[in-house]
């Protein structure tokens, strides 16, 4: 249909492939693809042409609510993307994601459903890098990439969810209680876990039918499984008014991840999802963390972006390498008497160095003082975003890149050298940015994104 056909030029949404030339033999500079029966070329420069199909009369009218100016140039409509007003672009962009997940819903599920929509954000960790689980301090901002769900209350107790790109139908049968054989890392383990943190709270929790469509990349260290999690919990919380809070939402899917799924993660990721925004967060007591939203105006300065850059490689199956750094931090508390590192002082860390390097070994002591020295430093970051003082926070970012290579040493598996996508990630933005900007591995590391 026409009216489907600007959304997905202007947001890109359709996918792209390699052509060589146009209509006319009119040279195509970079890639074109067939969207809805027309052929639509990106350009270089920030134009995009749209050759040979639409009247031109008509594409102006479609053009119109954009207040994008179009005009005839060799049988073609060409258009400067830089004047698209960018919030009516996220519209027109979540509008079609949107439909598209209420037609998939459909698909799987049927028509004439009562059904909700629902979001749950990814997160960047902007400080605090493996210190959550050891009851320290975090700092994370939730962005705008996130999963949208799309879901009907169901009265057999069953849970159904089909998530875009993958193949199978997760079903749940929700009399059946505890981890099952099979489940454990997939995301059925997590909707059964989820279902019973709900219980655990003393919340009834019933059947759902569910489709879900994510953004946020699967592995890349922006916590997809947060999203994931937390729009299950949303869902149950939305669909049988269970009335829990974000931070007890958070602490359900903790548990659902690190007892069904078996990832030991901290409560940070959960808890960005959960609440949204900047959020700095105390986890001295695990069972009800300090969180403090952080609305300061200027936060980044004119001309200034938080980017995250993809490196392909996936952490999805790095969950053991994840687990190593929690148990050695872990085993260092525990042979000073303390179950985690946020009990121990950093005085006694250092006057019982000689022992704990006999019995943890040094990588684990490493850890450790990554640790107490990452912890410091996200209080600082906090203090100087409140103050307005970038520039003291971009050189704290700095030295929590290079705590990670020298100290937790997360940046890359030691078990497979030959590939460290985020070192040369790394190793590219100290030379494109030096002296403009900053940049860090962030996340639980060994692969997927830097910032």
């Amino acid at each position: 249909p026409v009216d489907k056909f600007l959304p997905l030029l202007v947001c890109g949404v359709c996918l792209l492939r390699r052509a060589e030339r146009g209509p006319d033999d009119l040279p195509i500079h970079d890639v074109v693809r067939q969207v809805c029966g027309y052929p639509v070329i990106l350009g270089l420069g920030g134009k995009i042409q749209h050759l040979l199909g639409v009247h031109l009369a008509q594409m102006q009218f479609l053009l119109q609510p954009f207040q994008i100016c179009a005009r005839r140039r060799r049988s073609a409509v060409v258009f400067n993307v830089a004047q698209i007003d960018r919030r009516q672009v996220q519209l027109c962009r979540q509008r079609a994601r949107y439909c598209a997940a209420l037609e998939q819903f459909e698909l799987y599920f049927g028509p004439g459903r009562q059904v909700q929509v629902y979001s749950a954000p990814g997160r960047a960790e902007l400080g605090g890098n493996h210190t959550d689980h050891q009851h320290g301090y975090g700092l994370a901002a939730a962005v705008t990439l996130d999963l949208v769900a799309v879901a009907a209350r169901n009265t057999d107790g069953y849970v159904r969810v089909k998530s875009r790109g993958f193949n199978k139908l997760d079903v749940i049968d929700l009399t059946v209680a505890g981890p099952q054989e099979g489940e454990g890392t997939h995301s059925a383990s997590l909707i059964r876990g989820i279902a019973e943190g709900f219980r655990a709270v003393g919340k009834k929790v019933g059947g759902f039918d569910a489709y879900t469509a994510s953004d946020v990349l699967r592995g890349s260290g922006l916590s997809s499984s947060a999203a994931f999690e937390m729009g299950m919990a949303v869902i149950w919380n939305g669909e049988y008014d269970c009335g829990l809070a974000p931070t007890e939402l958070a602490k359900i899917c903790q548990y659902a991840e690190n007892t069904y799924f078996g990832k030991p993660s901290g409560l940070l990721d959960q808890l960005t999802s959960a609440v949204g925004g900047i959020i700095f967060a105390d986890f001295a007591d695990p069972a009800s963390p300090q969180i403090e939203k952080i609305h300061t105006d200027g936060l980044l300065p004119p001309g200034m972006s938080l980017c995250v850059t993809d490196t392909r490689g996936s952490h999805s199956e790095l969950t053991s390498e994840f687990a190593a750094i929690r148990k050695e931090m872990e085993q260092v508390a525990g042979t000073l008497g303390k179950k985690v590192l946020g009990q121990v002082t950093e005085s006694e860390f250092w006057a019982a160095l000689p022992e704990l390097r006999s019995k943890c070994g040094d990588r684990a002591v490493l850890r450790a003082i990554h640790y107490f020295e990452e912890n410091t430093r996200t209080l600082a970051q906090r203090d100087a975003l409140q103050a307005g003082r970038f520039a003291a926070f971009a050189a704290l970012v700095l030295e929590s890149g290079r705590a990670s290579f020298a100290l937790c040493q997360n940046v890359y598996c030691s078990t497979d050298v030959r590939h460290q996508g985020l070192s040369v990630a790394l190793a590219l933005s100290q030379c494109i940015l030096q002296g403009s900007g900053a940049w860090r591995m962030q996340g639980g590391g060994f692969a997927g994104t830097i910032q």
